[in-house]
């Protein structure tokens, strides 16, 4: 008679070779990264539009339409500490960075237009697996580049920023940011406009999962849209500073949280007959509205006065 084998015997030798595979995974990771350990390339570059290269020869990068006269900064970050800092006028757009060229890709591109529009790009990436890099961080101390982007105060600007498994600063007081686009993932980001721009803003949107995000002083901004999408994560979003005109607020949340501060010398319309009305006293001047569209999905939004 043959002998029956049991679901424990092949649930056993199953799971060993489950860990067979496993370790011999991460020994072979480990052996390519002690092999690569000991090339550390540290390139401190500095690049600008003027000798960045063409749209097609960076993989992924599109251009899209741009208004007349506006320059378009995109940026698509990942792995790193990215930085984004007010800059003298008539100065172009400059990136400074710091970073393992056998680890991680930096390519910028530039194009021009016959109405004086224009697009600069920079894209920052790894090019090996997040394995990998920590092995090589833990055997000879290697560190995730640092990008500082410099942008002048007297252009027109739109944003496009997208930032993955990374850390971002911004701080946009003073300058003249026409629209702007943030979306993150596996990462957070502060945001923060400490004066108020040249110009109010048209449209301020921000995006992003598994993180989370700090915006302040949005008042300085004055975008006439702001529409913010929160899932997994948390975001901290003040409203206060000088707002200049009515605005259409948007706020959706999905498994996480969102506190909304919202400033003196505004009226708020949209939350009268929610949980989240504010007490808005009558105005002898007419001031400045706030509409506000609330979207809540296992998450919650505070927002106070």
């Amino acid at each position: 008679m043959s002998e029956k084998r049991g679901c424990f015997k092949t649930g056993l030798f199953g799971c060993l070779g489950i860990i067979v595979i496993l370790i011999v995974f991460v020994g072979g990771t480990a052996l390519v990264a002690f092999t690569r350990s000991g090339k550390v390339n540290i390139e401190d570059k500095v690049l600008t539009p003027d000798s960045a290269g063409a749209p097609t020869e960076v993989k992924g990068a599109k251009v899209t339409e741009v208004a007349a006269g506006t320059g378009r900064v995109v940026l698509d970050l990942s792995q790193g500490e990215f930085e984004i800092h007010p800059d003298q006028p008539g100065r172009s757009v400059r990136v400074e960075a710091t970073y393992d060229s056998e680890v991680y890709l930096l390519e910028d591109y530039f194009e021009s237009y016959p109405d004086s529009s224009w697009v600069y790009g920079v894209r920052s990436r790894r090019t090996i697996s997040g394995l990998q890099a920590l092995f090589r961080q833990l055997m000879n101390g290697g560190k995730s580049p640092r990008i500082d982007i410099y942008l002048p105060a007297d252009t027109p600007l739109e944003l496009q920023i997208r930032v993955r498994e990374g850390g971002f600063e911004a701080e946009l007081g003073g300058l003249w940011i026409t629209n702007a686009d943030f979306r993150y993932n596996k990462g957070g980001f502060s945001l923060n406009f400490d004066e108020p721009l040249k110009e109010p803003m048209e449209r301020l949107t921000i995006s992003g999962s598994m993180g989370g995000f700090e915006a302040g002083r949005l008042g300085n901004a004055s975008p006439r849209t702001l529409d913010v999408t929160c899932r997994m994560g948390g975001a901290d979003l003040d409203l206060r500073g000088p707002w200049s005109r009515d605005a259409d607020i948007l706020l959706d949340v999905a498994m996480g949280g969102m506190s909304v501060e919202v400033p003196d010398g505004v009226r708020v319309q949209g939350l009268e007959s929610s949980s989240h009305a504010l007490l808005v006293e009558n105005e002898e001047i007419p001031l400045p509205v706030l509409r506000f569209s609330v979207k809540e999905k296992m998450g919650e939004i505070e927002i106070s006065q």
